[in-house]
C-alpha cells in the first residue's frame, strides 16, 4: 500500500514557482520530495488553456474534482450489484475486476 498525500497549497505554490523558474519536471519531483508521476500530472490536469500553470485555479479545480459524489451514491444499479456481491463475501478487488470486465448489471 502506499501512503500517498494530495498536493497541498503550498505545494502547488512551489510548483508554480519552479516551473516558472523553468525547472523540469523531475527536478521539481524531487525538490518537493513527489514522484515525477506526480507532478507531471498536476501540470497536466490543472493547466490554463493557454498551457500556464496556476496554482489557485489549480486548487480550485483540485476542489471541485473532490466535491464530485462517488459513482456508488449516483447509480443505484451499480450500488446494489457491489452490496449484494460484498455479501455473496466477494472482495472489493473481486468486484472491481469484474466490473471492469465489462459485464452487465442486470439487478
Amino acid at each position: 500500500m502506499s501512503n500517498y498525500t494530495h498536493l497541498t497549497s503550498s505545494e502547488r505554490d512551489q510548483i508554480a514557482a519552479l516551473k516558472i523558474d523553468g525547472l523540469s519536471i523531475q527536478t521539481i519531483a524531487a525538490r518537493l520530495g513527489r514522484a515525477g508521476s506526480t507532478i507531471s500530472r498536476e501540470l497536466k490536469r490543472n493547466a490554463l488553456e493557454s498551457g500556464a500553470y496556476r496554482p489557485v485555479p489549480a486548487e480550485g479545480a483540485y476542489l471541485l474534482r473532490r466535491q464530485r459524489p462517488a459513482r456508488l451514491e449516483q447509480d443505484v444499479k451499480l450500488r446494489g450489484y457491489v452490496l449484494a456481491r460484498l455479501l455473496e463475501g466477494w472482495t472489493p478487488e473481486q468486484i472491481s475486476g469484474r466490473l471492469g470486465k465489462g459485464i452487465e448489471i442486470g439487478l
